[in-house]
């Protein structure tokens, strides 16, 4: 070794030239840099630390990749479930396959929201009462649950709507839970209205009641959630305008920051669609609705944001019944799911020429369901810090694992919390 090199090493770096260096490595560098030096794992796994690298993935787009969403059938006791990452270049070639946390596997988690590179699974009601929410980061394979505010019956005749979002005033994610009661004795009853909500905060980790006046009594037909300007959106009608047969459709939201519901009116054009067949959004940043009529498919956008005159159809796609659009742009390009008969593709389509291009195919191997693809994936360390959470152990993400026996169940949380594996 040379005197200048062996005179380098002994050189003292200061702390913050370290950190800036830091924060615009990857996360696998910077999982295996922790076991550098105490200091190190201690800069790391800081709050502090944690959220400048996060803003700084977030600003440059740094280690950004497509999240594709693999859904498939249960088959012979196994949940086959998986998802994809995808660079986002001209290729569009698959970057690496992700499994599902241990805590999910073989359990009804149909709902999955997605906010600033974490992933929240929402189980359905089930008859013995509900099993825990579950917080999940792809990049760092570490998962926290969240236990509900409390549990009912299928036979109470209340529904639950979940969004998932993000207060940049306060730095933290919080899950809204919205419960919808079904009216006894009226001939609306099968009909659910919003009846009260809650709030979880991720930095206290307690549920908080969130007060909802009591005019905002609305329906909301799905659980997609369109995450726009720091709110999460629904389509939803009011109850008073249950007696039409096509009820009025309006945009509900419901702001992170400001912890308030509030209503959006839509276009005639929008506000008159079947709710069946419509569907809330995010395209390339924007609010956006797709219609599906099972014959064509339309994409509209809100060009500015609050703006109801700015709604402007973006593409409208014939035979509907075979090819749909997804909520999903990259370079001016839309990725639409193509059914078939064994299940699902993703094509990329021209939003300038209107043409597919067919050479560009986005499939897995595994699903047989249905695909649905997010914008970007954008690799985080949030959730390192949290005492709760766990990480993904070798034992738990074999695939002779993966059934829904309570006794492997038991055995694979047991796995986890020691670290096994």
């Amino acid at each position: 070794m040379s005197n200048r090199r062996r005179l380098a090493l002994r050189l003292p770096v200061p702390d913050d030239l370290w950190i800036e260096i830091l924060v615009s490595l990857p996360v696998k560098s910077l999982l295996r840099f922790q076991c550098v030096s105490k200091s190190w794992k201690s800069i790391i796994s800081s709050p502090t630390f944690i959220s400048m690298h996060a803003h700084h993935s977030e600003s440059t787009h740094n280690h950004a990749h497509h999240l594709l969403h693999c859904y498939a059938y249960q088959e012979d006791g196994v949940t086959d479930r998986q998802y994809q990452l995808f660079h986002i270049n001209d290729s569009f070639n698959e970057f690496q396959k992700l499994e599902y946390p241990c805590q999910i596997r073989g359990g009804s988690y149909e709902v999955v929201l997605d906010c600033k590179r974490l992933l929240l699974f929402a189980p359905l009601v089930r008859k013995n009462g509900l099993a825990s929410l579950v917080l999940w980061n792809p990049a760092i394979r570490m998962s926290m649950t969240l236990s509900q505010p409390y549990k009912f019956d299928r036979t109470d005749r209340k529904y639950l709507i979940y969004g998932f979002g993000f207060d940049h005033t306060s730095n933290d994610y919080k899950v809204l839970r919205m419960v919808l009661i079904a009216e006894l004795g009226s001939r609306l009853s099968t009909v659910p209205f919003l009846s009260h909500a809650e709030l979880y905060k991720l930095r206290t980790g307690t549920w908080e009641t969130v007060r909802v006046s009591e005019d905002f009594q609305y329906a909301i037909p799905n659980n997609r959630q369109a995450l726009v300007n720091g709110a999460s959106h629904w389509v939803g009608y009011h109850k008073r305008d249950m007696g039409s047969d096509l009820p009025e459709l309006v945009v509900l939201l419901f702001h992170m920051c400001d912890e308030e519901f509030r209503v959006m009116k839509l276009p005639d054009c929008l506000s008159s669609l079947d709710e069946d067949f419509t569907t809330i959004g995010v395209s390339g940043g924007l609010l956006s609705l797709l219609e599906d009529n099972l014959q064509d498919a339309s994409v509209w956008l809100m060009k500015e944001y609050g703006v109801v005159e700015s709604w402007t159809k973006q593409l409208t796609l014939k035979d509907g019944g075979w090819l749909r659009p997804m909520f999903s742009f990259w370079n001016n390009k839309m990725i639409l799911e193509l059914k078939m008969r064994k299940g699902s593709m993703g094509l990329l389509y021209d939003l300038k020429t209107h043409k597919l291009i067919t050479n560009l195919r986005i499939r897995s191997d595994k699903v047989n369901r249905y695909l649905h693809a997010n914008n970007t994936f954008v690799e985080t360390l949030v959730l390192l810090n949290e005492v709760h959470a766990i990480r993904e152990c070798k034992n738990c993400v074999r695939k002779d694992m993966w059934c829904g026996s309570e006794k492997i169940e038991e055995e694979k949380r047991k796995n986890c919390l020691r670290g096994e594996g």
